[in-house]
């Protein structure tokens, strides 16, 4: 994957795996904003407007789920990616009700998790063309 020049929002309430993500996610995007829940997450997206969100599910506060119902309320379009460590059948229900661009398991596999992320930079680059077009 390579650098580009989005933002993103990283949540997670699991501190080690927090700081790991991040330093990753910072090699390749311009901003990286972090958040411990998803009312912390809410927040952060409502000042920061980043490009795209990725969030774990089950947090304490507010979920993954929950927040992610609440972005997509204020931009239904919005670049959004969920991690679980759960493959309940009503998560991912839940999930694709809310058009969530993709779902990653945990533990975290490496290589699923940069094929997901340079999906989601790909899918946020075809909705600007699309836009840039119009």
């Amino acid at each position: 994957m390579k650098e580009n020049n989005f933002s993103i929002l990283y949540v997670e309430d699991e501190i080690e795996t927090q700081e790991a993500i991040q330093s990753i996610l910072e090699t390749y995007f311009k901003k990286v904003f972090v958040a411990n829940n998803g009312e912390e997450g809410l927040s952060i997206y409502n000042q920061e407007s980043p490009d795209i969100v990725i969030s774990d599910i089950s947090m304490p506060v507010m979920d993954g789920l929950v927040m992610a119902e609440e972005i997509k309320k204020i931009k239904s379009t919005q670049v959004l990616a969920l991690f679980t460590a759960f493959n309940d059948p009503a998560y991912l229900k839940k999930a694709a009700q809310l058009n969530i661009d993709t779902y990653m398991m945990k533990p975290l596999n490496r290589e699923q998790f940069f094929n997901s992320l340079s999906f989601l930079v790909l899918t946020l680059e075809m909705e600007n063309e699309g836009v840039a077009n119009e």
